[in-house]
């Protein structure tokens, strides 16, 4: 059994560290740590938490996914970016089908066919080891629509069906997983009960290939109206 605790992160102050959390060595130049990404309007921050060095690869990480598919959600639900999502796309492309024939249109954001496919995970290797390999396996996936619907955008478009192409990247988004659950279990101090670093860390950084060892959907995906972002520590 569990509790869950319901408190807005936003609100919640933690100490700096004083190490970084990722290498466990650095102590000095030291940056804060978000535990969301900032590009997903995350606030909780975790400060004196991580050198330059880890930073970096975790920067570059969580840019790769916020940048691809995500991109057009986080501009329609102005989610937070360093520049105002003034880089972002203002148009986006997509194939509209009119009686067999097929056209590239481009259209704006705020009538883009916005559609995001969550991958539903096969469960941790950590804890059904079996047949596992490397890498991360997917067992199906969760697709959720913002704005318009897409029958809605056809309509639109006098087109009888609308098509996108997205490329997911979807080993890094589970590292970005990762990266938020480490985070959030150091932040509450539930890491303090291991006896060495966390055997997730070279995943998230990506020195190894095993982030399926300890990223996995272990329940089917639910809606939580109201909230932006819900974590939850077992």
């Amino acid at each position: 059994m569990f509790t869950v605790i319901t408190r807005d992160l936003g609100q919640v102050t933690y100490p700096p560290v004083g190490r970084c959390i990722y290498c466990s060595k650095k102590t000095d130049s030291l940056q804060r740590e978000h535990i969301l990404a900032f590009g997903l309007s995350g606030t909780a921050i975790l400060p004196k938490a991580s050198c330059g060095d880890c930073a970096k690869i975790t920067g570059a990480l969580e840019e790769m996914v916020l940048r691809g598919p995500m991109w057009p959600l986080r501009v329609f639900r102005d989610l937070k970016s360093r520049t105002k999502h003034k880089d972002a796309p203002k148009t986006l492309p997509l194939t509209a089908i009119r009686r067999g024939e097929e056209s590239t249109i481009n259209l704006p954001i705020d009538e883009y066919l916005i559609l995001i496919m969550f991958p539903i995970f096969a469960p941790p290797a950590s804890l059904f080891p079996e047949g596992y390999q490397q890498g991360i396996n997917i067992s199906g996936h969760a697709t959720v629509s913002f704005g318009l619907r897409p029958a809605e955008v056809a309509a639109m478009l006098g087109a009888d069906q609308v098509r996108i192409a997205q490329e997911y990247r979807i080993a890094e988004f589970a590292r970005v997983i990762a990266k938020i659950a480490y985070a959030f279990a150091f932040a509450e101090g539930a890491a303090d009960t291991l006896e060495s670093p966390s055997p997730v860390i070279p995943a998230i950084l990506g020195h190894c290939d095993e982030i399926g060892r300890w990223v996995g959907t272990m329940a089917p995906p639910q809606a939580h109206p109201g909230e932006l972002h819900r974590l939850i520590l077992h």
